[in-house]
């Protein structure tokens, strides 16, 4: 069905100033859809700002909850893993940093079929005493937590798959995100224009077509849909600006698993047996 949304909130619009002056935009009217259970999942390729800022007026945030996080399902060499936060907190403290861990292992657990996933705080090195401030408190809190933690991890250990569950702050895994995204971009326009540079080099390519086909399968964003926004009281998921017809399908088939595994109410019991330790200090 179509539900009419009469305003259209801008790229550059400030997130705060659309949710109050255009009630009627489209990531408001599907968010009190899904708020009103008429859906059981928002996806948007609009406004992040705006769609976080939105998703938290109008779903609220689950109990316990301090700050949202954007999960992204990221490929390492044998498996999907999940990073966490990629751009909806910019600036954590070790409390925020310790509850995108907990609702990336339950994401882990439920949306990827990983038992006991394995939790990484990346870090600039594996020492104890490598690290500024914000990953050692991070790392003492998540010794205390009753999760498969394994310590620091580096950003070259991403795409070995040693962490099931990579933590960090917004600014970082957004970065983190984009770079992936503009190696993808690399290597297509590089072995594109390898193609056309001589016959010889044409056959090659062609001989390793499939194999290319499944490294844009495992690595392409359009592949994962979208990032999920944990820790709104609703099913939120944010996809790329430029997202492709299939990006779009694919964050619907994401938004779906998520409903059907009830990752919001999972999230909740989890943080609720945990809220001793998490709690904002």
């Amino acid at each position: 069905t179509i539900q009419n949304a009469s305003e259209v909130v801008a790229m550059s619009e400030s997130p705060s100033q659309s949710f109050r002056k255009k009630k009627d935009s489209s990531i408001r009217v599907g968010l009190e859809l899904v708020k009103t259970s008429h859906c059981h999942g928002f996806v948007s390729a609009g406004n992040t700002g705006a769609i976080m800022a939105s998703a938290i007026f109008v779903l609220g945030r689950i109990t316990h909850v301090d700050r949202p996080s954007l999960a992204t399902i990221f490929p390492s060499n044998h498996k999907k893993i999940v990073i966490l936060d990629v751009g909806a907190s910019v600036d954590c403290k070790a409390t925020h940093l310790a509850q995108f861990a907990i609702m990336g292992t339950i994401f882990a657990e439920h949306i990827l079929n990983i038992p006991s996933p394995k939790v990484g705080l990346l870090n600039i090195g594996e020492e104890k005493d490598k690290g500024n401030t914000l990953t050692q408190e991070t790392n003492s809190l998540l010794n205390e937590l009753n999760l498969n933690y394994i310590g620091y991890v580096e950003g070259k250990e991403i795409t070995k798959g040693h962490a099931d569950v990579v933590v960090c702050d917004g600014f970082t895994g957004n970065n983190i995100l984009k770079f992936g995204e503009g190696l993808v971009s690399l290597f297509k326009s590089f072995f594109k224009a390898e193609s056309k540079s001589s016959l010889l080099s044409a056959m090659g390519l062609l001989l390793l077509k499939p194999a290319f086909s499944r490294f844009k399968h495992s690595f392409d964003y359009e592949e994962y849909g979208g990032a999920h926004l944990l820790g709104v009281n609703g099913v939120t998921i944010v996809s790329h600006g430029s997202s492709s017809p299939t990006a779009i399908k694919n964050a619907i088939r994401i938004a779906k698993s998520a409903y059907e595994h009830q990752l919001v109410d999972k999230i909740e019991t989890h943080l609720e047996k945990r809220k001793s330790l998490t709690i904002t200090h």
